[in-house]
């Protein structure tokens, strides 16, 4: 026997607009950014690692961990994600199973802004 599906909509966590100049990162706990899009360099998802999200934008490497992130990519993709904040005490809740939502955001420097290091590769450090 199947489980009853579900009867509410999935919720998507983050905000959108038409044509936003920014996008406001927020990782929930210490720091909120707030970004041009126009220095937008490339949004990154893995088929390998389906809960994280890697966005260049300026001089950041935006990590974004999360729950059923396709809508957040859409978004990032068509550069219509306005605001996007974690949303920590989601994670493992059954009610929210179905729904887009950042876990952590993590603010890193962008690749071009680190010195090299040995061997040429740059630790991001993703794997628990």
């Amino acid at each position: 026997m199947n489980p009853p599906a579900s009867i509410w909509k999935p919720k998507q966590f983050f905000d959108t607009a038409a044509h936003p100049d920014h996008v406001t990162f927020d990782d929930g706990t210490e720091q909120r950014r707030n970004i041009p899009w126009v220095d937008y360099v490339e949004g990154c998802w893995d088929h390998a690692e389906p809960h994280t999200i890697r966005v260049e934008i300026g001089n950041w490497l935006v990590l974004i961990r999360g729950c059923n992130l396709g809508p957040i990519f859409v978004a990032i993709e068509e550069r219509t994600l306005l605001r996007l904040r974690a949303q920590p005490g989601r994670d493992g809740n059954p009610d929210h199973a179905n729904d887009c939502f950042a876990t952590e955001i993590r603010f890193l420097r962008a690749p071009s802004a680190l010195p090299p290091q040995a061997g040429g590769q740059i630790e991001l450090g993703l794997r628990e």
